[in-house]
């Protein structure tokens, strides 16, 4: 799960810490990731007053099959390409918002990216936003690389950058299988 909390300070501090309790609960009881989406929905809409999270759910099985599911939040990257995914709306909006799967097959030393908004909307001092192209130009790189590429253009926002590599325990399978 990565998420972007809507705000700052204390009230923001305190709708994170509430969502990560929650997920931690959830995501003992709820293998897919919708579901745990919009019972996580439920509860910080249950809890808490304004604001809201966006989110990316990836579960990952060990033979590389991946479900995601998205509340709002910037969808990830394969080996660098954008994947297309549908998006829910964020967490803590509507109660009954629903969030699409999408099943991935991901082969041997396929890797996948997960980023916050603050790598699209880091800023240069003339104004200019590192944008989406950047991002995916930068999207097969390493989540360091990624992170100081977005500082350096001019960091206005928190950054976070988590980068999977599929890596099996047994040999690998062929990209025909």
């Amino acid at each position: 799960m990565v998420g972007d909390v809507s705000g700052k300070g204390l009230k923001a501090a305190m709708t994170g810490a509430l969502a990560i309790g929650a997920l931690r609960t959830l995501a003992a009881e709820i293998s897919s990731p919708s579901h745990l989406l919009s019972r996580l929905n439920r509860e910080i809409l249950r809890e808490q007053d304004g604001g809201f999270i966006t989110c990316l759910c990836v579960k990952i099985d060990p033979d590389g099959q991946m479900t995601i599911s998205n509340a709002g939040h910037l969808p990830p990257y394969i080996n660098g390409e954008d994947l297309p995914l549908e998006s829910g709306l964020p967490l803590g909006l509507v109660p009954d918002s629903a969030y699409p799967e999408l099943r991935v097959d991901v082969k041997c030393h396929d890797s996948l990216t997960l980023l916050s908004d603050g790598v699209v909307e880091a800023r240069s001092p003339k104004g200019e936003l590192f944008g989406f192209e950047r991002t995916k130009a930068v999207s097969g790189r390493s989540a360091h690389d990624i992170a100081a590429a977005a500082q350096q253009f001019g960091q206005e926002d928190d950054i976070t950058v988590l980068r999977l590599r599929h890596i099996p325990i047994g040999p690998c399978r062929s990209r025909a299988d």
